[in-house]
């Protein structure tokens, strides 16, 4: 149940009014007082010390018991329109008039001064009486300037959000202010382009007369916040393109709202990245047209607003004066920077929008200083050039920058729109060069999958072929066309398409590469093998669009490895069950193998030999002989075979020797093979086996 509103509920002027409308509409207020409550109503609003409540209770209006009921049918009426008192006032008009209409009909007499049907009050009467108030409601400030300041404001009769511009408190009684305030929200008002916020309404604040405006409320960032941003990730190593693209078509907006305002005969005289916004939804707006001048126009033309009082002194007030620089720093043209209005037209303009195309290519503005310091580089320096802070600045924007950041009006661009156009062409030219680009590198593509032993395919997020090569469809039976748009679960057995989809999915959910060999249907050699690379495919933003995979037949692969396999297993069954000792080296010289019997031979364990030279094993006139021995096969890929003595853990002892040439795949010599014997023991052996055989 609803409970019974505070104090300053009853107390509200407005809440008080919308209490006796409310009254009024449930007919606890009789016909026959009609007239007397509009009188009682005018009298409240004079002196509003008490509640509209009690004073229908003590003209007996309503009894006490009345009045908790009441509260309850305001506070219900409130929460319909979010606690709105406004926007509740505003939506009972309908009901009352309806209200009104039906009880007089119903029974007012007919008499000689008033028809039969007519109201007996009228709606504009009845709301007359309810205290005035402001249509708009401040909820935070948004951004703040040098004489103004925006908020974000609640329009209560049509329910939404606007920008209220208005003067700040410390300069809201400075007529030179307020004549350039009322000039900024005339000259705005007057340019309806997509490219400049529309003015909704200029109005002035109840009771103090202080003027503001209202407008669109554009949600978005600056230009400049932007160009910051983008530089920032470009200095981090996560260059944009797409961005530095999106940023460049904004500027080419701003260059033709420009333009637009100039065939008005405006000039805006303070162009920079602050005030151009860029909205969430590819808004592009030009703000703050204070300092904006009419073309033959005088600047103290201005009226102030008939109904505030000034002297004529005031009045005249030039918002202006020659010899004074009017507009940022880092941004001005030189001869505002000089302060020569009369030397200001479009042009000046133009040298603005060099300076937010400077910020958009290098992410800072065209001199840095302290304000006096910017002015003397304005008129005396020329701006560093942008690929000395980018080095992959194009040049062709590089050139129009420099050339809108001339010192000479008549050297810069003579319209707005002639930048903006040579920004355009540079972008068309990039284009043609990018389908280029991607035309040839489809070709190569194409060339390369349509030539090669392989399946190949493209698909989309949903896993629909939107590409495959000559060897796909063939080895499906199909052509392509028959493939393309379909899905796996088209071709193949329910529980491998499905298989296949959610490795489809996992590339797409993860990004990751998919590598995986499977096993197809044997033919008379055996079975066969398959080896299928996955990878995701990403737009030019890096977003994940589908999938792209690949797939050859590694059956013959698979057997010559198998193959392999068998062979290094017979050759290590064999050197470890032969009484010799077996080594190999690489071609400087390291022990890549040795079998058992040379290990035990020199006391040696595999990790103390292997990856070592002949210099870390051997004594040193020994280990210089082997080098020798092994250069000359390397050399000339010939035999070598010697008997010498060699030193093991036994002693000395006479051994035979062989060392033969390794090749690889291309008969290149990549190492030497060795295998010696101790030959007395062999000799011992030899003779042993004789007299067994003659017993």
């Amino acid at each position: 149940m609803l409970r019974s509103p505070p104090r300053a509920f009853v107390m509200n002027p407005s809440r008080n009014f919308l209490y006796g409308v409310v009254a009024l509409q449930a007919n606890f207020i009789d016909s026959a007082h009609l007239d007397e409550f509009m009188a009682v109503c005018t009298d409240w609003n004079a002196d509003q010390n008490v509640s509209l409540a009690d004073v229908f209770i003590q003209r007996g209006w309503i009894q006490p018991s009345d009045k908790a009921h009441l509260d309850y049918l305001v506070e219900r009426r409130m929460q319909q329109h979010g606690g709105d008192d406004s926007a509740t006032l505003t939506n009972i008009r309908r009901d009352v008039e309806r209200s009104l209409t039906m009880l007089n009909r119903a029974t007012a007499p007919v008499t000689p001064s008033r028809s039969p049907g007519s109201p007996l009050i009228s709606l504009a009467q009845i709301f007359a009486a309810a205290p005035q108030q402001e249509r708009y409601t401040r909820t935070h400030l948004h951004a703040k300037g040098g004489i103004g300041q925006v908020w974000v404001a609640r329009d209560s009769q049509l329910s939404r959000n606007v920008a209220l511009k208005e003067l700040l408190p410390d300069q809201s009684s400075n007529s030179v202010f307020r004549a350039r305030f009322l000039r900024e929200a005339r000259i705005t008002g007057q340019l309806e382009h997509p490219g400049i916020v529309p003015v909704y309404e200029l109005s002035y604040r109840l009771g103090t007369q202080e003027p503001f405006y209202t407008m669109r409320f554009v949600k978005g960032r600056t230009m400049r916040d932007a160009a910051l941003v983008h530089h920032k990730k470009r200095i981090e190593g996560q260059t944009d393109s797409i961005e530095f693209l999106t940023l460049l078509n904004a500027f080419v907006v701003v260059c033709k709202t420009i333009a637009f305002a100039h065939s008005r005969g405006i000039i805006h005289r303070d162009l920079k990245g602050q005030n151009v916004m860029v909205g969430d939804f590819g808004e592009v707006v030009v703000l703050d047209w204070g300092l904006a001048k009419e073309l033959g126009r005088s600047e103290n033309d201005d009226a102030i607003h008939p109904g505030i009082a000034s002297d004529r002194k005031t009045q005249e007030a030039e918002l202006t004066l020659d010899g004074e620089a009017v507009g940022t720093p880092a941004y001005m043209a030189p001869e505002q920077a000089a302060g020569r209005l009369d030397l200001i037209d479009e042009r000046t303009d133009v040298y603005g929008l060099g300076a937010i195309l400077y910020q958009l290519l290098t992410g800072q503005s065209p001199f840095t200083g302290t304000a006096e310091e910017i002015l003397k580089k304005v008129e005396l320096e020329q701006p560093v050039a942008p690929d000395r802070h980018w080095p992959e600045v194009p040049p062709t924007l590089q050139s129009a920058c420099l050339r809108a950041l001339s010192k000479e009006p008549a050297a810069r661009f003579t319209s707005a729109h002639d930048l903006a156009q040579e920004v355009e062409q540079w972008q068309e030219v990039q284009r043609k060069k990018v389908e280029e680009d991607l035309r040839v590198s489809q070709a190569l593509y194409h060339s390369l999958v349509e030539n090669i032993p392989i399946w190949a395919w493209r698909k989309d997020l949903d896993s629909r072929f939107t590409f495959v090569n000559n060897g796909f469809a063939h080895g499906m039976g199909l052509k392509p066309d028959d493939l393309i748009g379909k899905t796996d679960h088209d071709f193949f057995p329910a529980p491998l398409a499905d298989r296949i989809r959610r490795d489809d999915l996992h590339v797409i959910e993860t990004g990751e590469i998919r590598r995986l060999t499977e096993e197809r249907s044997p033919d008379e050699k055996g079975p066969r093998f398959v080896e299928v690379i996955k990878t995701p495919i990403r737009d030019g933003r890096g977003q994940i669009v589908g999938t792209q995979g690949v797939l050859w037949d590694m059956t013959d692969w698979k057997r010559a490895e198998e193959a392999l396999r068998e062979s290094e297993g017979l050759y290590h069954s064999l050197v470890e069950s032969i009484p010799i000792c077996v080594w190999r080296k690489d071609a400087k010289g390291r022990f890549t193998f040795a079998n058992t019997g040379f290990l035990a031979n020199f006391g040696k364990t595999p990790e103390e030999l292997l990856g070592k030279g002949d210099d870390e094993l051997f004594p040193k006139d020994l280990a210089a002989k082997y080098r020798q021995d092994d250069a000359h096969v390397m050399k000339t890929g010939q035999t070598f075979r010697v008997v010498e003595e060699q030193i093991a853990l036994e002693g000395r002892r006479t051994v035979e020797v062989i060392k033969i040439p390794i090749r690889d795949s291309r008969g290149e010599i990549v190492g030497t093979q060795g295998i010696f014997w101790d030959t007395a023991a062999w000799e011992r052996a030899r003779r042993n086996q004789t007299i067994a055989k003659l017993e």
